[in-house]
């Protein structure tokens, strides 16, 4: 167990490797079996064990991870090539993408194929945190924690380019020692400039919450953002990540975003958010709840949505209680457009009323303009 990139899959190749004498030859082969009802699962293999990808599975994995497992356990021999003589060995990645129905598929094959003492398999695990599906598992495993290569332990890797033995470098990569292979191939001296780093999922959530505090100031929200939102959802899913994963991600980015934004207030180069937001933000989502699903996100969108929807109405109270002190400050051009209208009201003619809006009907499905 351990986070993306610390080495769990290598570690456990180097444990396969020792107990066979044997060096794994890359790329694992790869194999697509066909199980079920026409389901088809593409399953990497060596002649000493299988490797099963969950977010390979997707949405079917509770129709498929049983089948695989029992074809894999209790074949005699599965690959012509498998040249283990005690327990078949196969390797879960990713587990935490594993669902309840898949998980208690998966326990009840260790009862039978893995647990008792004659069993003929063996079943390793890769994830990167405890969810509720593996709790179920969790008591037939040794928990073997693998964090990531320290800054410290960075720059002293043989393996590293000297060019990127960098406390820069470490972030960017986050602590993937292949990256900073790959990197070096294309830019032995170190990327010239920010743009030439690769892009981290943290910056996804970055750049999701600075787009939202850029558009705070809305006075209210639409059906455009409720769209952007769902499609935010639906990219942050794409990264394989369990819903209390995205949940913890836009924490830390609204976190992230206060840090940054002190910094350069204290250099003067920006306007502070009021802090109210920092702490309604963190408690919607504390109480959300992230049930990840790819068919109907709804929890996550909720979530999101309470979370932009705090953002917009403490901005406003913050607006308003600076107008009506008449101690607006530093407040960017966006903060103004909605202060000033209390200023000048009375030097504004009369207005007729706006007209009202009219709700979706079969003639007219759009209703007004939605801005």
């Amino acid at each position: 167990m351990g986070p993306s990139g610390s080495g769990k899959a290598s570690l456990a190749h180097r444990w396969i490797e020792e107990a066979h004498g044997v060096k794994l030859s890359y790329p694992l082969e790869s194999r697509v079996f066909s199980v079920g009802d026409g389901y088809e699962a593409r399953v990497l293999a060596s002649p000493y064990h299988f490797e099963i990808d969950i977010p390979n599975l997707s949405m079917q994995d509770k129709q498929i991870i049983g089948d695989l497992l029992t074809m894999f356990l209790s074949s005699a021999d599965v690959l012509n090539s498998l040249h283990t003589s005690t327990r078949k060995l196969v390797l879960l990645r990713r587990a935490h993408c594993l669902s309840l129905p898949a998980a208690i598929r998966v326990r009840a094959i260790l009862q039978q194929m893995v647990f008792p003492a004659g069993a003929s398999g063996m079943l390793w695990i890769t994830t990167r945190e405890m969810t509720g599906a593996l709790a179920l598992l969790s008591d037939g495993f040794v928990r073997v924690p693998v964090p990531r290569v320290s800054a410290a332990a960075w720059s002293t890797m043989a393996t590293i380019p000297d060019a990127y033995r960098t406390a820069e470098a470490w972030d960017r990569l986050e602590g993937h020692p292949e990256r900073a292979s790959a990197m070096a191939a294309l830019f032995p001296k170190g990327p010239a400039h920010s743009a030439q780093w690769p892009r981290r999922i943290q910056d996804f959530y970055d750049e999701l919450v600075a787009e939202m505090m850029r558009n705070r100031f809305r006075k209210e929200p639409n059906l455009d953002i409720v769209l952007w939102i769902r499609a935010r959802v639906y990219d942050a899913l794409s990264f394989c990540q369990t819903g209390p994963e995205i949940v913890d991600s836009c924490a830390a980015a609204m976190v992230r975003y206060y840090e940054n934004t002190a910094t350069a207030t204290a250099t003067n180069t920006t306007v502070p958010a009021p802090p109210a937001i920092l702490w309604e933000v963190m408690r919607v989502l504390a109480e959300s709840e992230p049930h990840t699903s790819y068919r109907t996100p709804l929890a996550l969108e909720w979530a999101m949505l309470k979370m932009y929807d705090v953002m917009r109405r403490k901005t406003l109270t913050d607006v308003n209680e600076r107008s009506n002190s008449g101690s607006l400050g530093r407040l960017s051009g966006c903060a103004q457009t909605v202060a000033q209208p209390a200023a000048v009201t009375a030097q504004q003619p009369a207005k007729t009323p706006n007209k009202v809006r009219k709700r979706p009907s079969p003639k007219n499905p759009g209703g007004n303009n939605l801005g």
